[in-house]
């Protein structure tokens, strides 16, 4: 998951780091966090699509194997074997969407603290 670069705050990972020095750069810094929860709403978005995307091919490829070995004859054998030396293009791994949805949903959380510890700086 790429980012782009903020001015007043960074994100490491899951974890984000505000750094401000007056109560005009914290509001900017607020209105950037903002900005960034709408960017990665939409790439969140994105990502679900994509998972949803890769368990539908992943359920169709498995339905097909259980259809195939059910079958039975001397042309379902030759298909089999016919179809061991072919190259199957790999299946996407949802997984590997679902950890960066999780990852997303991390950040997510850490921006609306960090926009409420601006804010109550900015009023107290």
């Amino acid at each position: 998951m790429q980012l782009r670069q903020m001015r007043y705050a960074r994100i490491d990972g899951t974890e984000v780091v505000v750094e401000v020095t007056s109560e005009k750069e914290a509001r900017a810094a607020i209105k950037e966090l903002r900005h960034k929860k709408k960017e990665l709403a939409l790439l969140k978005r994105r990502l679900a699509k994509q998972e949803q995307t890769a368990r539908r091919l992943v359920e169709r490829a498995e339905a097909v194997d259980q259809r195939e070995a059910r079958q039975r004859g001397l042309f379902a054998t030759l298909r089999r074997v016919s179809r061991v030396f072919k190259k199957r293009k790999a299946l996407p791994d949802p997984e590997s969407f679902r950890r960066d949805l999780d990852q997303a949903d991390e950040i997510l959380h850490n921006i609306d603290s960090c926009v409420i510890q601006l804010e109550g700086r900015l009023l107290g």
